[in-house]
């Protein structure tokens, strides 16, 4: 396997910060790109944040690039689904690839198409919304020991696709005042659409 795949030596740092306030059954896997040159590691909290809910968070994203308005903001990216969808952490892992290998952007507000979709076909929401994490306290802006830059985590919100087209018209803000108005479960693959 090429040098590469290798992982940041500050994984372990986010690794257990991420365990320390995800709770759960934790546990980090790495997941490789098909050719094996590029690899991402996730973090896995099995019963968190509730016993029928799982958490998965990526710890090595941080060391790459991720510009937004001319600043690097070094991001991880995560989502909580239904305990049976454990292909969340595939999830997870592809939308690091997509910044890791083609520069996509990570930002509030910014979609990436057919995430859900390419592991969940029967989904009514196939779409990932990054947003400033909600479910968990202290995962905002982090500062962590060892590690040049602060970290700002995502959430991942699976989106439906007239979900997508509100929020082309009205906006971030106008899409997640509707989301929590209808109490969209951010948790489930399958949920009814808001819009």
């Amino acid at each position: 396997m090429a040098d590469r795949a290798a992982l940041p030596e500050t994984r372990p740092v986010v690794s257990r910060f991420l365990k320390s306030r995800l709770g759960g059954g934790c546990s980090t896997r790495a997941y490789y790109d098909e050719p094996e040159e590029h690899a991402v590691a996730v973090v896995e909290a099995v019963g968190s944040p509730g016993p029928l809910l799982s958490t998965f968070s990526t710890a090595s994203l941080h060391a790459v690039v991720n510009r937004l308005d001319g600043a690097d903001l070094r991001v991880e990216l995560m989502v909580t689904v239904r305990r049976e969808h454990a292909v969340a952490a595939n999830m997870v892992a592809t939308s690091a690839f997509n910044v890791l290998k083609s520069g996509w952007l990570a930002a509030p507000g910014v979609v990436f198409p057919d995430v859900v979709r390419e592991y969940v076909p029967s989904t009514t929401t196939p779409h990932l919304m990054w947003a400033e994490p909600f479910a968990f306290s202290g995962l905002g802006t982090v500062t962590l020991e060892g590690i040049a830059q602060d970290i700002h985590w995502l959430q991942g919100v699976p989106l439906s696709d007239r979900e997508v087209d509100f929020l082309r018209v009205e906006g971030y803000d106008c899409l997640s005042a509707r989301l929590e108005a209808e109490d969209a479960q951010y948790f489930d693959l399958t949920r009814s659409s808001t819009v």
